[in-house]
């Protein structure tokens, strides 16, 4: 790129170019074949799109359910050597940008990684399962390097509560997925929400709204001296257009960024969807803030609110979102609007939720949430996590009761408590020599701002397919034009990237990149993909 002069070289002090000289990787080696890190170039010798790639696809359709698989999905194969974001493949070496949308985070490769395996196969503890939400289970005595459940919990109560503090700590309950984390964040919140309806109001003004919106109760738990068990409850969910937050039900009730996921679903009717950077007031403008009492006994009840397009604010129990949407487009979230639905929540003890599952630890801090100066109740994490997790405050357990959620394995794999244990440690503690002492968050920020300003060149260098980009550290979105052309020329060239969001005249393509990423990786990406456009534009 004619620009390249102009991207700084030293950025806070770092010099980007002079950390090549302190590469010294091993070589990565598997199966006869080698990668070396610190010397990997982008480097395809033939079509990955052959015979094999074709078998292989054949071969899933048979035997597996279609799931979001585009007709073209990258063929990887396994048995190949991997180093940082370089794989070494069949068809030569490719950089993978895509990093199995946002589950990687540090290199696989990492010494205290590798380390933390080792101890798990040392003791025959690799393969461990036990259901954590019924056992308690604590390392043998004199047996180091095992974390349990409770060492887990602890480590990312302590990191929310250092990124938001509060009052009384956080209490955590673990899961194996997003969808699951957000799963256990509705079910948190409309609990919540129904047990301080229920101490402010008593249960006859709740068997009140029940009557006005024609909720029945289930006669087969009708028990002497205990409350009824009704059908549904009007406890609403507000997320925004363009959201995802999983495909189980319940989150696929929050999710509106693909028309797959809509068609053919039952929903729960207690959700509203808020234009995503809209304006501040707009969870506002939809909530009749009078207390539920007077509601009640006003004429309409709580239908007639309901029948003008409002709800009434005590029964709304989460606000739910991204403050970077994933699948919705790589877009940013604007402070104004968080903030202002942050305020429309504490005015009404709504609980405000972040879903921080694909950015978390990708933008130069723990959560994304932090760059925009809004504290949330209620935080999910997955992904890059290695676990999924449902982090909230302590305080809250009081309006819970034994078996409001459970799991089978969330919790009990002691492989994935202990890689995600060490991955938290190494992402935020570790200071890294070849960095100059800098933490993965820290080197994330310098090369964030590098990354942007090679994002900046390719803007200039080929205004015909590239738009602009929207990101922080090293998440961020390039929208482009003829985006399904860049992405397939792009896996030819050597680069595994991923599209986000609807397909049009502008499209965007997620760019990830480890928190250890190196400046030789984002200097292949960049070359390449410079290549790539030029062979779009001709």
């Amino acid at each position: 790129m004619s620009t390249t002069a102009r991207i700084r070289t030293v950025i806070e002090g770092y010099d980007l170019q002079r950390e090549r000289e302190r590469y010294a990787f091993p070589d990565v080696t598997v199966a006869g074949e080698t990668l070396n890190r610190g010397t990997a170039r982008v480097s395809v010798s033939a079509d990955p799109e052959d015979d094999a790639a074709a078998r292989a696809r054949a071969a899933h359709r048979e035997h597996l359910y279609l799931t979001t698989h585009a007709e073209h999905a990258p063929v990887l194969e396994l048995g190949w050597p991997i180093a940082g974001q370089f794989v070494r493949a069949r068809h030569g070496v490719y950089l993978d940008l895509y990093l199995g949308v946002a589950q990687k985070l540090i290199d696989e490769n990492h010494p205290r990684l590798l380390a933390a395996v080792d101890r798990l196969a040392a003791l025959r503890l690799a393969l461990r399962r036990e259901i954590a939400t019924d056992d308690v289970y604590a390392a043998r005595e004199g047996v180091e390097g095992i974390c349990t459940t409770a060492t887990l919990a602890e480590r990312i109560a302590r990191m929310v509560d250092e990124a938001f503090p509060r009052d009384g700590g956080s209490k955590v309950f673990l899961s194996n997925s997003g969808a699951e984390a957000n799963e256990a964040a509705i079910k948190l919140a409309q609990r919540v929400r129904w047990s301080r309806l229920r101490r402010a109001y008593g249960p006859d003004l709740l068997a009140n709204v029940m009557a006005q919106l024609g909720i029945p109760t289930v006669p087969y738990f009708d028990a002497s001296g205990r409350d009824p068990v009704f059908a549904d409850h009007p406890l609403f969910l507000v997320a925004c257009e363009g959201a995802f937050h999983g495909r189980t039900l319940g989150a696929l009730a929050l999710t509106r960024s693909k028309r797959a996921h809509q068609i053919g679903y039952a929903k729960p009717r207690w959700t509203i969807h808020l234009p995503f950077n809209g304006p501040a007031d707009a969870l506002a403008a939809r909530l009749d803030p009078r207390p539920l009492s007077e509601i009640v006994a006003a004429d309409g009840g709580v239908p007639g609110v309901l029948e003008r397009g409002l709800v009434p604010a005590e029964l709304v129990a989460a606000f739910v979102v991204e403050g970077f949407q994933g699948e919705g487009g790589y877009r940013l979230a604007e402070p104004e609007f968080l903030h202002g639905v942050r305020e429309t929540c504490t005015r009404h003890d709504i609980l405000y939720v972040a879903d921080e599952v694909q950015t978390f630890g990708r933008t130069g801090a723990p959560f994304v949430h932090q760059h925009h100066g809004v504290q949330p109740d209620v935080v999910t994490l997955a992904k890059g996590a290695w676990v999924g997790a449902t982090i909230a405050p302590a305080s809250l357990e009081e309006h819970l009761e034994p078996g409001w959620h459970s799991n089978t394995w969330g919790g009990g794999k002691v492989f994935d408590n202990t890689i995600a244990y060490e991955t938290l440690e190494t992402l935020i503690g570790h200071e890294d020599p070849l960095f100059e002492g800098r933490t993965y968050l820290e080197n994330e920020r310098v090369k964030g701002e590098y990354l942007r300003e090679k994002l900046a060149a390719l803007v200039e260098a080929h205004p015909g397919s590239v738009a602009g980009f929207s990101g922080l550290g090293c998440m961020y979105g390039l929208r482009v034009r003829h985006r399904e052309k860049i992405l397939d020329h792009a896996w030819k060239r050597g680069l595994k990237l991923l599209g986000a969001g609807p397909e049009g005249e502008e499209s965007t393509i997620r760019l990830l990149f480890l928190a250890d990423v190196l400046t030789h990786e984002i200097d292949e990406f960049a070359d390449t993909m410079d290549a790539v456009l030029t062979d779009v534009a001709s």
